[in-house]
């Protein structure tokens, strides 16, 4: 697996050893990168279910601000590290946070902290309502800025949802594609201005 574009383009990207990982496939990273284009420059971006890292690694190499992993398997985590390591250089520290924690109650401590991303990457297990679910703890921690954007990847035959919300926090579908099994619908947080 390599990085499709931006200044590591072409660099390649160490999977982490287990049964469960599925990594967003080359071609689906590289439309997805190309549909979001100017949003990732300068953004700050949550990638849950992080796993080898991909998507978080692809973010910063096309200009993302500041990255934040979450994956709960140690194995992740450290192939995450590793391939930062490899990829970046140690400059890459100072622009990456780790959380080697559940997505659900990773969200719960953002929140709790008050910290916001401009885009949040998800790609989940198959089969097990995870997309939904993380969808609605978004809205729930509040953690989306505002106009920021949530592109969640699922399965064909689980469609998700064309809204969500909660505590005063409304992500709306904006657009949905279609890659084989693999469907990616992107989110905007369409929520009223927040008071601080």
């Amino acid at each position: 697996m390599r990085v499709s574009g931006g200044r590591y383009s072409n660099r390649a990207i160490v999977l982490p050893k287990g049964p469960r990982i599925r990594p967003t496939q080359d071609h689906v990273r590289q439309a997805l990168f190309n549909i979001l284009a100017a949003r990732v420059e300068g953004a700050r971006v949550l990638d849950l279910f992080a796993g080898s890292g991909a998507l978080g690694i692809e973010s910063l190499s096309r200009g993302a601000k500041h990255v934040t992993f979450v994956d709960r398997s140690g194995f992740c985590i450290a192939a995450i590290e590793a391939n930062l390591k490899s990829l970046l250089g140690q400059a890459s520290w100072g622009s990456s946070t780790f959380l080697k924690a559940d997505v659900l109650s990773a969200i719960r401590k953002l929140a709790v902290r008050g910290q916001t991303f401009d885009l949040v990457l998800l790609d989940p297990p198959y089969g097990e309502d995870l997309a939904r679910k993380t969808l609605i703890a978004l809205c729930r921690g509040a953690i989306v800025s505002q106009s920021g954007w949530v592109v969640a990847e699922s399965d064909k035959r689980d469609p998700l949802p064309p809204a969500f919300e909660d505590s005063g926090s409304r992500l709306v579908s904006q657009r949905i594609e279609t890659y084989g099994d693999t469907v990616l619908t992107f989110y905007e947080d369409c929520s009223l201005p927040r008071h601080v």
